[in-house]
């Protein structure tokens, strides 16, 4: 039980910093668009942003699993707590 506990604590890593990544590069992709008055790349950074959505949702999602189903406690508790409220 601890070992899957610990891979969703992994995973639940893992999709931050996939989120961030795509973050930032939906910020340097507005920053371009902008700057260049390029309708077309706007456009594409909107699109992009459902999956930025979609991954936030995911990550909700196993926050909430993981605070339901395995009780965390200290460290591993505020670290889920605080990608929830992200």
């Amino acid at each position: 039980m601890r070992e899957r506990y610990e891979k969703e604590l992994r995973k639940l890593n893992s999709l931050i910093i996939s989120m961030g990544k795509m973050i930032e590069i939906a910020i340097e992709s507005s920053m371009i668009a902008l700057m260049g008055r390029d309708v077309n790349a706007a456009r594409e950074v909107a699109k992009n942003d459902e999956a930025i959505n979609e991954m936030e949702r995911e990550i909700e999602s196993l926050c909430l699993k993981l605070l339901l189903q395995q009780q965390p406690v200290a460290a591993d508790l505020r670290y889920i707590t605080a990608a929830l409220s992200k």
